[in-house]
């Protein structure tokens, strides 16, 4: 029988609320909390079913389901109707605010109310240059699914840019890399998620200036594949005026899905362009890109993402 009021609360029941795993039904524990799939699942250690006959602990799964729920609102910044948890040897009562609850944290699972800690990686030009150079970036998670974990707990890639101050192209670049601001690839390709508060699209400009700068619209981490897109493009706005078609370029792939859980790559990288146009004048020495990694909040989710490994370079002339 379904859960409901003056029901017998049976394990098809309660099996029902947490699912299976990995489970990608809406609105079920394990769905949100553990392996899920695509768009859901935080990696957590799943609530385990129980079979047909058997009894449903109080202590053990119940609390479990209690518990990782309000973890994962507290998570996401949902609010939800508190449930007080059974205790030993008490009865399990039905509780309307259960599938409400569950309801809630599945639809706002890609929501994070906080952050965690930060790693970087930055690669700097030692020579002068004057045609273009290219940056290239990579992070690179265990599996698929450790990245997929990654973005839907809230994780983020930061990328910023800088050039030596100076007069003519040095200007140039110095005031373009300070007109970027911070691009910050989120998980979405398509529509926002609130990270701390601030809405964020796949890929999203954060400070800086200069002329408006154009944006792709399927580049955050579920938008990625083998081949390269063009994630964002800001061309020159103070300068020498014949150079003012010079840019800085921001270029994402990933190796491809590497599991069957809905990810889309286990290694992400990041092309930053630096191009000179018209290619006669010589930049300095200096150029530098940094890449941040935005991990997730620790204080409601384990790490189950990992550590991901950073790497940068940069070629070119």
């Amino acid at each position: 029988m379904s859960y409901a009021q003056n029901g017998l609360i049976e394990a098809t029941d309660f099996n029902t609320l947490v699912g299976s795993n990995p489970d990608t039904g809406a609105n079920k524990l394990n769905t949100t909390w553990a392996t899920g799939g695509t768009t859901a699942g935080y990696g957590q250690t799943a609530v385990s079913q129980v079979a047909g006959g058997d009894t449903v602990i109080a202590t053990g799964q119940w609390n479990a389901l209690v518990a990782n729920t309000a973890s994962a609102a507290a998570h996401s910044g949902s609010s939800i109707t508190s449930v007080t948890a059974p205790t030993s040897g008490g009865t399990v009562t039905y509780l309307s605010a259960i599938p409400t609850n569950l309801t809630t944290i599945y639809t706002n699972r890609r929501n994070a109310s906080t952050v965690g800690s930060t790693a970087t990686s930055t690669a700097t030009r030692g020579t002068s240059w004057q045609n273009a150079i290219t940056f290239t970036h990579t992070v690179t998670f265990a599996s698929g699914d450790a990245a997929r974990y990654f973005f839907n707990a809230g994780g983020q890639i930061k990328m910023t840019a800088s050039h030596p101050t100076g007069s003519g192209i040095n200007l140039l670049f110095s005031d373009l890399a300070s007109n970027t601001g911070t691009v910050v690839q989120s998980a979405p390709n398509s529509g926002t998620v609130s990270i701390a508060g601030t809405a964020y699209s796949g890929i999203t400009k954060v400070g800086g200036g200069g002329t408006t700068p154009t944006i792709g619209t399927n580049e955050g981490y579920f938008g990625l594949t083998t081949s390269n897109a063009t994630a964002f493009t800001q061309t020159a706005s103070s300068g020498p005026s014949g150079y003012l078609s010079s840019f800085i370029r921001y270029i994402v792939k990933s190796n491809g899905t590497q599991g069957s859980n809905g990810d889309t790559g286990s290694v992400v990288t990041i092309y930053t362009v630096w191009d000179e146009i018209p290619n006669d004048l010589v930049a300095s020495s200096g150029t530098a890109v940094t890449l941040t990694l935005q991990n997730p909040e620790t204080t409601n989710l384990s790490a189950s993402w990992g550590t991901p490994t950073l790497a940068s370079s940069v070629s070119g002339s």
